[in-house]
């Protein structure tokens, strides 16, 4: 009991850790497509990760089984010799727009025909701009109208501006240096945010993965994972697996101590049955027996468990999120972001695992003693020298 219910607790809170980043985002799943340098690094630029996303990839990963929701994004740069910021417009979605409303420190939250803009609070305080202010992207005015927390929403997908997708898409379509690599429309994406049901989650990467071939860029948990293969229990999968063979073991050893028992007392046994006990009743006995040495191993292995995760109080997990998911130009350092995450979270026991495993315990045990005792041996033939 406690080896499933503290390795089943330590898997869960390990994987819990690695989905953070990406969850912070509301979606399960990022995709940006790798693309090319623009002739000139100056106005409205999209950065090599986020290339144009066609319209029919686009279609086509909704299509996809287990997908729940998409949102589409738009992320660009906008370099010029006094300044640079970087920009996201993004859909009118739980993912998108909802995702920063929930993190609005000031002002009012965007629309999805809104033009106007959000700002990172740490871009706006360095820049002395607030609600009410105005901001120049793309050579466009735009309307101050809140300031949001980014950071609370960790290091992936982060800007310094924000603004509803049809107005950066209008921006992105009429950007030269956008132009000049890509046929990018009013209508058109270059992020995607995909929220996926979780049994599915693995088949939709690999979906994802090899619709876009070598220039597809998707992150999710299984990325983050792969990044700490040195960790063990990086997965609940793991988790249950270690616990399943531990729990197989303990299981032999209780068949093997429940044998050893009854052979301790056969005289014991014998003597019952010649005093009269029927073996259905020697065999209820030794069944209650077994029965009470369960329970109170379940107890004290959840006991220990529980006082085992008290103790450790939540496990750290640090991750170097890569460049792709927050670009920021390498030749511009005021823009350099630190992108070294922890995460920290705490340890909870898994009631369902251990609801599983003391169920498990109590059949061993029970099990143990039933296919031992199948039949009622002759208790004068251990009786005869008494």
């Amino acid at each position: 009991m406690l080896a499933a219910v503290l390795l089943t607790a330590l898997a869960a809170s390990y994987a819990r850790a690695v989905r953070a980043p990406i969850e912070t985002v509301g979606a399960d799943v990022i995709v940006q497509i790798t693309g090319d340098i623009p002739p000139k690094l100056e106005g409205l630029v999209f950065p090599h990760p986020n290339a144009l996303f066609p319209a029919a990839a686009v279609a086509a990963v909704r299509a996809m089984q287990g997908v729940i929701s998409l949102t589409r994004g738009v992320y660009m740069w906008e370099l010029a010799p006094d300044h640079y910021q970087s920009i996201l417009g993004i859909d009118d979605s739980e993912a998108g727009l909802g995702s920063l409303a929930s993190r609005l420190i000031d002002g009012k939250p965007l629309g999805a025909g809104d033009q106007a803009v959000l700002l990172d609070s740490d871009f706006a305080t360095k820049q002395n701009l607030k609600v009410g202010a105005s901001i120049g992207v793309g050579g466009t005015k735009f309307p101050v109208r809140g300031i949001v927390d980014a950071a609370r929403g960790g290091k992936v997908v982060r800007a310094d501006v924000y603004m509803a997708l049809a107005p950066a898409q209008a921006l992105a379509a009429a950007a030269p240096m956008v132009q000049a690599l890509y046929p990018f429309s009013r209508n058109d994406a270059n992020l995607l945010l995909v929220k996926v049901d979780r049994q599915h989650l693995e088949a939709v990467v690999d979906k994802v993965v090899a619709l876009l071939d070598k220039k597809g860029i998707v992150s999710s948990e299984l990325s983050f994972r792969e990044a700490l293969s040195g960790v063990l229990f990086l997965s609940q999968r793991m988790g249950l697996i270690v616990a399943a063979v531990i729990g197989a073991f303990a299981a032999a050893f209780v068949f093997r101590a429940t044998a050893s028992a009854i052979q301790e007392r056969r005289r014991e046994l014998a003597v019952l049955q010649a005093i009269g006990w029927s073996w259905r009743h020697i065999r209820q006995q030794v069944l209650l027996e077994n029965a009470m040495l369960a329970i109170a191993g379940v107890a004290l292995g959840i006991l220990l468990a529980l006082a085992i995760a008290g103790l450790l109080g939540h496990i750290s997990v640090t991750l170097d999120l890569p460049w792709d998911l927050s670009s920021t130009p390498h030749f511009i350092p005021e823009a350099t972001l630190n992108r070294t995450q922890t995460i920290t979270v705490p340890i909870g026991i898994p009631w369902q695992a251990a609801a599983i495993a003391a169920g498990g315990s109590l059949f061993v045990g029970l099990a143990a003693a039933v296919l031992l005792l199948t039949s009622a041996p002759q208790p004068w033939s251990l009786l005869h020298s008494e």
